[in-house]
């Protein structure tokens, strides 16, 4: 008798294994998670029950998970399937070299590098199975590297800035905070409520960045709703505050815009440049030594900056929003210039 119980706890057990080693490889529903119990363990798994009272047995494993291993995993609506929304019992461990090697991974595939967003999918997914000291340990090897490139602008970045931000990212938080934005022309900070995504130090411009999913900013005009990722640059920010809302399993996807331009002879036959800001697809070789380089971006505003510096040895094609902006860009200098006279 007692060993049958004992057999029967531990076959509890391995069911809710079984249960959380599928939803780690993505949303499932009920069928689809039963089916991996009776995988791992067998057309007996939950007795031969059926229907309801299968349904039924599965939802109390559920809840043995939630309330026992305290691992929030619920039915996701939007996701079609169950996924683990928190977990406050860690899924895994990594040893410090480990950590240490996430950490320059996510600091050397920038966002100009090829297979950014799946191999940041996969860091991100790492991370999200960590217990919070050991995602701190992650951010602390990050900041070290950063410290290694050498700030060279003259941002004064606040201590509770840097500080908020490291707990927030190892706490998978949402943050709220002032952003004074060269673009807002009274001059007046706006207030930003942001999903925090990845704070990086760009090699290039010599700052340090936020890249986070803007729900909303709310300035004089009252509360305007985005959702959308923005860069934010750290010295631009202050009085950060970190909310109490936790952060989704994973951000949504950024849109991505359509770049499309030309480089001239004496830039394309040196090479093709690739930016941080604008992911190559596809590099057209013209006779006369010119190409047209396609790609995409989820950011304008960086895209146009980037190309912007090969001046008019440069012509944007497209797509739409690209090309509408670079145009109001060029425009604006011509008439400022064109003042001079």
């Amino acid at each position: 008798m007692v060993r049958g119980r004992r057999e029967s706890h531990w076959l509890v057990i391995r069911r809710c294994l079984a249960i959380l080693n599928r939803v780690q490889r993505g949303p499932a529903g009920w069928k689809e998670l039963v089916q991996a119990v009776l995988d791992q363990e067998g057309d007996d798994a939950y007795g031969g029950a059926e229907g309801r009272p299968l349904r039924r047995r599965l939802e109390n494993d559920l809840k043995r998970i939630r309330q026992s291993l305290m691992i929030e995993l619920y039915f996701d609506r939007q996701a079609g399937g169950y996924v683990i929304r928190d977990t406050w019992l860690p899924l895994l461990n990594l040893p410090d070299e480990d950590l240490a090697t996430i950490a320059w991974l996510e600091q050397t595939f920038g966002h100009d590098s090829p297979q950014h967003d799946e191999v940041h999918a996969l860091l991100g997914r790492l991370r999200f199975l960590l217990s919070p000291e050991r995602r701190a340990r992650i951010e602390r090897c990050r900041t070290a590297l950063s410290l290694d490139l050498g700030q060279r602008d003259e941002d004064r970045i606040s201590p509770a800035v840097w500080d908020g931000l490291t707990r927030a990212l190892t706490q998978r938080r949402r943050v709220e905070f002032y952003y004074l934005s060269p673009e807002y022309e009274d001059g007046l900070p706006r207030r930003h409520v942001v999903d925090p995504d990845e704070r990086y130090f760009d090699t290039v411009r010599g700052h340090y960045y936020l890249r986070g999913w803007c729900r909303y900013v709310v300035g004089p005009a009252g509360r305007q709703e985005l959702n959308e990722y923005i860069y934010y640059r750290l010295g631009r920010m202050s009085d950060l505050r970190v909310l109490p809302d936790k952060l989704p399993p994973s951000l949504p996807n950024a849109r991505r815009y359509s770049v499309v331009y030309e480089l001239a002879p004496q830039v394309a036959r040196l090479g093709i440049t690739r930016h941080r800001e604008i992911e190559i697809e596809a590099v057209e070789r013209r006779e006369d030594g010119s190409a047209v380089v396609r790609g995409t971006t989820d950011s304008i505003f960086w895209a146009v900056q980037s190309l912007m510096h090969y001046r008019h040895t440069c012509r944007v094609l497209g797509g739409p929003e690209m090309l509408r902006e670079m145009r109001a860009t060029v425009q604006k200098m011509a008439q400022m210039y064109a003042q001079d006279k």
